[in-house]
C-alpha cells in the first residue's frame, strides 16, 4: 500500500475494500497485528508523544479517520483514501467474520456500554462468534489487566476490538501484541457508545460533509473545546510548518 507521511505518522492510502481484505490477510497470517487510526487529535498527540508515534508507525495498517487529516495531506499535495471512520464499516467486518467464522473480542468503555454493545452486536448478528467482552477501566498492568491478558491468550479470538480512547488503546494495544500469539487488534474509539446509542452521533449529511467535529463541539463544548477550538488550528499550523520545510516533520 502507499503511504503519506503526515507530522512524522505513516498514514496508509486505503478505502473500505482494502481495509477489509488487509484485515482479513492479517487474521489469516496468524500473527498479533495492530490496525490503528488517525484524525486530527491523533496527530497532535502524536506530535508531543514518541511512543504513541512509534506505535503508529510500527502497525500494520493506519487509516484516516478525520476528513481533517485528509485536508492537511492535501494542503501537503498530497492525497489519502476514504475516511474510515469505524462506526462507518463495522458491519461489514461483521459480516466478515460471520463468512469466514473469525471470533471476536470487546474490551473498552464502561461495563454496561461494552455489555450492551456485546448483546445489542449479538442480536443483530446471532451467528456473530463473540468470544468475550471487558470494560477498559482497568490499570495498565494490573491484576485485572493481566486476567484480561490471560483470557484472551486462553480464547485466542481473531478480532479484538478496543476501545478506550487515545492513546490508551494504542499504547495498551501494543503492550497486548507482546504477549498474544495471534489477533488481530482494532482501535475503534468511541464505537461502542456510538452504536448503542449512549452518545448519539450527528446525522449523516453531517458527519459525510466534514462537520462532525462540529457537532460534538457543539453536544459537549466544554468536553471537547481544547479537542477542537484548540486542536484543529494546532493541527494546520504543524502542517503549514512541515509544508514550509519541504515536506520534513520537526517535532
Amino acid at each position: 500500500m502507499d503511504k503519506v507521511e503526515l507530522l512524522g505518522i505513516r498514514v496508509d492510502v486505503i478505502d473500505r475494500p482494502q481495509l477489509l481484505a488487509e484485515i482479513d490477510r492479517l487474521v489469516v497470517a496468524q500473527k498479533p497485528a495492530l490496525v490503528n487510526n488517525v484524525n486530527v487529535h491523533a496527530c497532535n498527540i502524536a506530535c508531543k508523544d514518541q511512543a504513541f508515534r512509534n506505535i503508529l508507525n510500527a502497525s500494520e495498517v493506519v487509516f484516516c479517520d478525520g476528513f481533517g487529516v485528509k485536508l492537511g495531506a492535501r494542503l501537503l499535495g498530497k492525497t489519502l483514501g476514504e475516511r474510515l471512520t469505524p462506526p462507518d464499516w463495522i458491519d461489514d467486518l461483521f459480516k466478515l467474520c460471520i463468512e469466514r467464522r473469525y471470533r471476536i473480542y470487546f474490551v473498552g468503555d464502561t461495563v454496561d456500554v461494552v455489555s450492551c454493545f456485546a448483546r445489542e452486536v449479538h442480536g443483530k448478528y446471532p451467528a456473530l462468534r463473540i468470544a468475550g467482552h471487558h470494560d477498559g477501566f482497568f490499570i495498565p498492568g494490573s491484576d485485572a489487566d493481566i486476567r484480561i491478558m490471560q483470557e484472551l491468550v486462553r480464547l485466542r479470538p481473531d478480532i479484538i476490538l478496543t476501545g478506550m480512547g487515545m492513546p490508551r488503546q494504542e499504547k495498551w494495544a501494543d503492550e497486548a501484541r507482546k504477549k498474544l500469539g495471534q489477533g488481530v487488534i482494532i482501535a475503534t474509539g468511541a464505537l461502542f457508545r456510538w452504536y448503542t446509542g449512549y452518545e448519539k452521533r450527528a446525522p449523516k449529511w453531517v458527519t459525510q460533509t466534514g462537520f462532525e467535529w462540529l457537532a460534538r463541539l457543539a453536544a459537549s463544548p466544554r468536553k471537547h473545546f481544547k479537542r477542537y477550538v484548540v486542536g484543529l488550528p494546532l493541527f494546520y499550523l504543524r502542517i503549514l510548518k512541515q509544508k514550509r520545510n519541504k515536506g520534513t516533520f520537526d517535532s
